[in-house]
């Protein structure tokens, strides 16, 4: 009944076709970024290859992996994240990317090292996180503090308003 209301035949079909145009647009790669995606998922495939059978590296090591997979899934958010276009540039986005990237492929590193060298391990962790404070915070800090040495004699003294003050500037 309601087929006849809208003029179709009992029969009748109908496809509802779109036509969508996409406009081909030039998307900046970054070869790093696949490289960062092609060498953390081989690693996995390595870690399938050294650990064959029961127990798994998730069993054996839960929180390496963890920190390999969040570490990597923040990777992979800030990347996206920078090809956004928002109304505030960060330009933190690449040093927080490569931060997350080195710690995610470092994690499954550790993994593949020698059972006689997991003893070492806490001490590769230590010595990432030196190399990463000493290439990305001291140089930060110290561009801070040329800045504001290099600021502070241009800074004007306060001017006294030009308005007379009155009982009310008081409250």
């Amino acid at each position: 009944m309601a087929d006849r209301t809208f003029g179709m035949g009992g029969n009748a079909l109908i496809f509802n076709i779109g036509n969508i145009q996409i406009r081909n647009m030039a998307i900046e790669t970054n070869p790093v970024d696949g490289l960062v995606a092609f060498i953390f998922f081989v690693l996995l495939a390595f870690l399938q290859l050294r650990y064959p059978d029961n127990p798994t590296p998730f069993h054996l090591h839960p929180n390496t992996i963890w920190l390999s997979i969040l570490s990597f899934l923040l990777y992979c958010f800030f990347t996206f994240s920078s090809k956004l276009n928002f109304g505030i540039k960060v330009n933190h986005f690449q040093t927080l990317k490569r931060v997350f990237a080195s710690l995610s492929l470092l994690c499954l590193l550790v993994l593949l090292l020698p059972d006689t060298w997991k003893c070492f391990s806490f001490l590769i962790y230590i010595l990432w996180f030196m190399i990463w404070f000493i290439i990305h915070v001291l140089p930060a800090i110290k561009t801070h503090f040329m800045e504001a040495r290099v600021q502070r004699p241009y800074m004007r003294r306060v001017l006294p308003p030009l308005l007379p003050i009155t009982s009310m500037d008081f409250n």
